[in-house]
């Protein structure tokens, strides 16, 4: 499928995903980083997997003490999702 499908960059999202559970922030990061460039490159800022992703970006960043670098990721996430999705979407 390539490394810009979607399919695939959900998949490395989920590999981050089973990392970070595991207690393994630092090598999740990368790959949390790597679907997110990946989604916007592919499906642009405002799609919800994209927006997905940033929100699982700025999880990570807070989990991790980074809360500086998560704080615009929310407000990035949030508006995304309001704009595309609107403030009434279950």
């Amino acid at each position: 499928l390539g490394d810009r499908h979607p399919s695939t960059l959900t998949s490395i999202n989920n590999m981050a995903l089973i990392l970070k559970q595991m207690g393994k922030k630092e090598e999740a990061l990368p790959l949390y980083k790597e679907s997110l460039a990946g989604f916007r490159e592919t499906l642009g800022d405002r799609h919800p997997s994209t927006l997905t992703s940033i929100n699982n970006m700025a999880l990570i960043l807070k989990q991790m003490g980074k809360k500086e670098e998560a704080l615009p990721l929310y407000k990035e996430s949030l508006a995304g999702f309001r704009e595309t999705l609107g403030d009434r979407h279950p």
